[in-house]
């Protein structure tokens, strides 16, 4: 229950707030490609508690697709709330393993997702 409610608040803390790479225009806006897309970044991290006795070779592996979950989500997200469309164009990853802290040990997945999208009309529109 710990680990969903973990990954849930990673998802929105992660997804509210993307980084977008594309220049800017001189009006300040930014400007999109040729075919009326930017690209978009986010950056994920969860943090998994390790278990004691258990292989960390199949936790690490379950930290990962844990995030990979969340990196398959990413789009819909991005369409429900400012895109048309969205394509995921590339995904880095890191999973390293921290044993300070006074969580104890603990499996971390940081990355970052790239995508490819087109903003709804309804937020390129100046005001008047």
């Amino acid at each position: 229950m710990y680990f969903k409610k973990l990954i849930f608040a990673v998802l929105l803390c992660g997804m509210a707030a993307p980084a977008f790479s594309q220049d800017f225009d001189v009006s300040g806006r930014r400007r999109p490609g040729e075919d009326g897309t930017v690209r978009i970044q986010s950056s994920l991290s969860i943090s998994v508690p390790v278990k004691e006795g258990d292989d960390m070779a199949i936790q690490q592996e379950t930290a990962l697709r844990s995030f990979y979950k969340l990196v398959a989500g990413s789009c819909a997200m991005v369409i429900e709330t400012i895109a048309d469309s969205c394509e995921i164009t590339n995904v880095t990853t890191n999973v390293n393993s921290k044993d300070r802290g006074v969580n104890g040990p603990q499996i971390g997945v940081t990355g970052q997702i790239t995508m490819k999208v087109k903003f709804k009309a309804s937020l390129s529109k100046t005001a008047p």
